[in-house]
């Protein structure tokens, strides 16, 4: 396993050696996918060497846009082909990614898109020999009605996911601050789930009971914060992944509104103090 943080500039490895993190999850936004991969070799093979010389692996891509950008949900495979010919010359693996969500459209027609979507898409990544990790985030929030803008939620609604499309390249960007806050048991699931959790999140979750009172499932009764900085027990979880052979990224995925603006770095180094001597004991 490696320690690392979501980031969105091919620069943020300075920040990854400065706070000693072995690792980055570098988001695609850090690419403009608007043009063809292919004229950008040299660009990409100088990102790869830069990472190499600074001795950081880019455990995955973050490509997170189908859930809330329409060119993307309007041509999903030309879209993935760009990032998986980035993630190919990077030497990387894994291409985390949303589900998408259509709110005009029914539970079977939503499935039926996914369905529709991710075939080929996963299909191409198979034969490339690369991963699609899907975050399990619901973006529920806000008074009722409310509908998710992303499949997200539990372990129902990824049976559902992996039945409609049941590839080998398709599994989970797990991360357990979206399971806590709803009461799904993130040890349970994450044992159980265990050979499709192809990336980690790692967020911790802070319960609001006056909210959770008010409003119950609605309008987030809960906020992110980084780890150890909410309920999760991290030990507990890290020994899990050990536990099941987990040997992949995990990525601190930075929303605490505590730790933000001019504090977001801070954030981050209360973060690896928490997770860098459970990922890597002894400094490994």
């Amino acid at each position: 396993m490696k320690l690392g943080f979501l980031a969105s500039q091919v620069n943020d490895v300075e920040k990854a050696v400065r706070y000693g993190f072995p690792a980055l999850e570098l988001s695609t936004s850090a690419f403009d996918l608007t043009v063809d991969s292919s004229s950008r070799g040299s660009a990409l093979a100088e990102v790869k060497a830069l990472y190499a010389k600074r001795n950081v692996e880019i455990t995955a891509l973050a490509f997170y846009d189908l859930a809330w950008t329409p060119a993307v949900q309007a041509d999903p495979l030309t879209f993935y082909r760009r990032v998986f010919d980035i993630a190919e010359a990077l030497g990387v693996k894994v291409v985390a990614s949303m589900s998408g969500f259509d709110s005009s459209r029914s539970w079977k027609g939503n499935l039926e898109l996914f369905k529709e979507r991710f075939e080929p898409i996963c299909a191409h990544a198979q034969e490339r020999g690369l991963k699609i990790a899907l975050e399990n985030w619901m973006a529920l929030g806000g008074p009722p009605p409310q509908k998710p803008g992303n499949f997200g939620g539990g372990p129902a609604i990824w049976d559902a996911l992996f039945e409609a499309v049941p590839s080998e390249a398709l599994g989970l960007e797990f991360d357990p601050s979206h399971l806590f806050w709803q009461g799904i048991d993130h040890i349970r699931a994450l044992k159980e789930y265990q050979s499709k959790v192809f990336h980690v999140h790692a967020k911790d979750t802070e319960m609001l009971s006056e909210e959770r009172y008010r409003w119950g499932a609605y309008a987030a009764p809960f906020r992110f914060r980084i780890p150890g900085y909410g309920e999760i027990n991290w030990t507990q979880f890290v020994a899990t992944l050990g536990e099941i052979g987990y040997n992949g990224g995990i990525a601190i995925e930075h929303e605490d509104p505590i730790y933000s603006g001019d504090r977001f770095d801070e954030g981050l180094q209360r973060g690896h103090h928490i997770l860098f001597p459970l990922v890597h004991p002894g400094g490994a």
